[in-house]
């Protein structure tokens, strides 16, 4: 059974302090999302948990978090992206994070995540990874997302940067 949870706001210090622990874990790494002391802050977490978008997989401890919305950045509007569809037909996935590589809950939140969409009548789910990020990119590959368009676009936390960006179609 999947332990994909919507994280309560008394869990947002452990979920900061899951992103931190992350970020310097792979700091140097082949998977680089270029976050850092910065972001995801507080005020993005208990925001994200505020609107029920921040789902956390969690054990004993927290091992996974994903933001879970319909908000796409504003310089990806003139994408051409695969699927023709309105923005109450999109999934969009931000800041996912898993601790443990390797072991499948990855590839086990993102079914979850496929089954909500199709649920809730989405035709597509759309994600982000950050130029340098290459391990990432493989990843959402071999789940199937495919390659749409790369945008440079500018993020508090990274500043300016090109994001490549992936859909996976649900029809």
């Amino acid at each position: 059974m999947i332990k994909l949870r919507k994280a309560q706001i008394n869990e947002s210090e452990k979920i900061l302090n899951f992103y931190k622990n992350l970020i310097f874990s792979i700091r140097n790494s082949e998977f680089n999302p270029k976050w850092n002391e910065n972001y995801p802050d507080l005020k993005f977490i208990e925001n994200s948990i505020f609107k029920e978008e921040l789902f956390v997989y969690a054990e004993e401890s927290i091992i996974a978090c994903v933001v879970i919305n319909d908000e796409l950045g504003e310089d990806y509007g003139n994408v051409e992206w695969h699927v023709n569809a309105e923005p109450d037909e999109i999934l969009a996935i931000h800041t996912f994070a898993v601790n443990s590589m390797g072991n499948g809950i990855g590839k086990e939140i993102f079914e979850h995540i496929v089954k909500k969409a199709m649920e809730k009548n989405k035709k597509t789910i759309r994600i982000d990874v950050i130029d340098g990020n290459t391990s990432a990119e493989k990843v959402f590959r071999k789940l199937g997302f495919k390659y749409v368009d790369s945008v440079k676009a500018f993020h508090d936390a990274v500043g300016w940067q090109t994001f490549h960006l992936f859909e996976y179609d649900l029809e």
